[in-house]
């Protein structure tokens, strides 16, 4: 079997240390290749255990080729070195090695540390539907609570977002926004951020000024360039028929 040539770039990312490293490449370059490369060097080269290390992915699948290749190429490099014990102690050890997802490392560091978060020890982690649920239900009681207190606030929110019908058009908006927000690092701070630059329109009266205004601008030009390229398309098109680019013709005229 060839040994695989590593490119300069490929070859740094394997080797690197003692600083920080990112890799970026395209589907199907060989990232995982290079991740495995990387792992193997440093157990080979720096004399580093599997089960020191910490490797974690963004799916099950992932991580299970991930523990998966790093098994063959440990064979791989055992078949070169037969009598090396410390490559056979690799094989024992990689079973406890950290190679998962994100999630599955996290929920091991609550679970052996749950008592310095204060939570119980049999804690466990609600599915989909369950969590749903939940939003709901606090949702629910948010919104009876705000309706006991007739805040103005909310008053105002339910003139703008809900109508007759009743008040699941606000709450779902409530939910899509929570969804979003969440998939930003710091939640609150992206929201706080948000918030405040409801402030910053103070004063200007020409909504095209504010920050919507110019987006909504910008999205509102690039769908008329869209349309116009699409439109002088269709003419092209049309032109190639005789009858027609006569039509056209006498129809500019009028």
């Amino acid at each position: 079997m060839s040994k695989v040539k590593w490119t300069k770039e490929q070859m740094q990312a394997i080797e690197e240390k003692g600083s920080n490293i990112l890799v970026a490449a395209a589907a199907g370059s060989g990232k995982t290749a290079v991740l495995v490369e990387r792992i193997i060097h440093k157990i080979i080269n720096e004399k580093i255990d599997i089960d020191k290390m910490l490797v974690v992915t963004f799916t099950n699948a992932a991580a299970s080729e991930m523990r998966e290749r790093v098994l063959k190429a440990i064979y791989k490099k055992i078949e070169e070195e037969p009598e090396n014990a410390y490559l056979q102690r690799q094989i024992t050890l990689l079973p406890k090695a950290n190679i998962s997802t994100i999630h599955s490392f996290c929920l091991d560091v609550i679970r052996n540390n749950f008592y310095e978060i204060d939570i119980p020890s049999n804690f466990r982690v609600a599915d989909t539907a369950e969590i749903s649920l939940l939003k709901q239900e606090t949702l629910d009681d948010l919104f009876e609570k705000k309706y006991e207190e007739n805040d103005e606030d909310f008053s105002s929110l339910l003139d703008l977002y809900t109508n007759y019908k009743g008040d699941e058009t606000l709450q779902n908006l409530v939910l899509t926004i929570y969804g979003f927000i969440q998939s930003s690092p710091f939640p609150q701070t992206w929201l706080e951020e948000k918030i405040a630059m409801f402030e910053e329109v103070e004063g200007i009266t020409d909504f095209g000024e504010t920050i919507w205004g110019k987006i909504i601008l910008e999205n509102v030009k690039e769908k008329i360039e869209e349309t116009i390229i699409g439109l002088k398309d269709l003419e092209n098109s049309l032109s190639k028929y005789d009858e027609l680019a006569l039509f056209t013709r006498n129809s500019s005229r009028r």
